[in-house]
């Protein structure tokens, strides 16, 4: 191996998909440790990640050309040692020139001065973080700001995200395409309506409330079968981009919230709907209007209380055979419908809204 040109190794190198291969081939020579190295795209550290900054500085030293990097202290408890922390993360932003895709999950010692680090990271094009408790809105502005590449950023279980200047922000000079928020109890979806213009980028859109224990019950509100979202005006923006769209465990009575982007995706081929309270058949009647791309669409429904008539109320899924034939007429694309149905008496079939 050693009399082979180092173009030659390289090419062989990058047939192997096994990491453990990689690392086992790295310690047979200080030619392969170091072809090995410049060419590894992408690693996955977690709790035995070493925090010492020499430590990592050698780390990135090995690997010149990472561009995926993938941080995961899911399972860490402090017999590992310490935790990457704000300093070894501006390790990282400072030494990977090259990052363009990076995974925090279950990092509870970084902070927003940690994460506004990543503002060196000129080429960051996507940026998940996963329960990453410490994280408030200061630092995803920070992110915003510094980071004028990124495209996609998914938030799951940050608690402390609690207010929207950033998602002003990146709708205002951002380029996002790809947007997954999930269990942020700081934030609803009428939020996302001062995305403003970044709508019309967005690609992929994904939102999931935080639920809490009243979620398990029915409830006492009764909702209007008839009420249309759709006969205003003052949510002037486009989504025509959005292609991916799931929208989960809200609750959009009285105020309209995101219920007004069903009517407005034309480019839509996949939506989920899970348990979103208090939609209604003109809520789909105008989706299927607008979205004669669509693909595939889950609807998975639970009991609600609705009423057009203040003399009678009725307990149902939300939605009748007026969604389905809609579809039907209207999305002549559609490949796949799954259906699925909560807390539904086996001795009342009304209470499926569908025949």
């Amino acid at each position: 191996m050693e009399d082979l040109p180092e173009a030659l190794v390289t090419e062989i190198l990058k047939r192997i998909t096994s990491t453990s291969d990689l690392n086992s081939l790295s310690l047979v020579s200080k030619q392969l440790y170091k072809i090995e190295g410049n060419q590894r795209g992408a690693i996955r550290v977690g709790s035995g990640l070493c925090t010492a900054t020499e430590a990592l500085t050698s780390l990135c030293a090995r690997f010149t050309n990472l561009q995926k990097l993938e941080i995961d202290y899911s399972g860490w408890i402090p017999e590992h040692g310490n935790q990457l922390d704000n300093k070894g993360l501006s390790v990282f932003s400072s030494h990977c020139s090259s990052l363009t895709d990076l995974t925090l999950s279950f990092c509870s010692h970084i902070e927003d001065s940690g994460l506004g680090c990543l503002a060196h990271c000129k080429k960051l094009v996507s940026l998940r973080l996963n329960s990453t408790p410490k994280i408030t809105s200061i630092g995803l502005f920070l992110v915003a700001v510094g980071c004028t590449s990124l495209s996609a950023l998914h938030l799951i279980d940050c608690e402390k995200i609690d207010s929207v200047e950033w998602l002003e922000y990146l709708g205002r000079d951002g380029s996002l395409q790809d947007l997954v928020v999930k269990n942020c109890k700081g934030l609803n979806h009428h939020d996302f309506l001062k995305f403003g213009s970044g709508w019309m980028k967005l690609q992929k859109f994904e939102f999931e409330r935080k639920r809490g224990m009243d979620d398990r019950l029915l409830g006492d509100m009764v909702y209007d079968s008839s009420y249309d979202a759709h006969n205003t005006d003052i949510y002037d923006f486009c989504c025509e981009s959005l292609k991916d769209l799931r929208l989960a465990h809200i609750k959009t009575w009285p105020e309209v919230g995101l219920r007004v982007v069903l009517g407005k995706c034309k480019a839509l081929e996949k939506l989920c709907l899970e348990y979103v309270h208090a939609l209604n058949d003109n809520d789909m009647i105008a989706l299927s209007r607008s979205c004669s791309n669509l693909k595939s669409i889950l609807l998975w429904l639970n009991l609600q209380r609705y009423s057009s008539d203040v003399s009678y109320c009725e307990t149902r899924t939300s939605f009748t055979d007026n969604s389905l034939y809609a579809i039907a007429l209207n999305c002549p694309m559609l490949q796949t419908v799954d259906l699925r149905f909560t807390r539904c008496s086996h001795d009342w079939p009304s209470e499926i809204g569908f025949t």
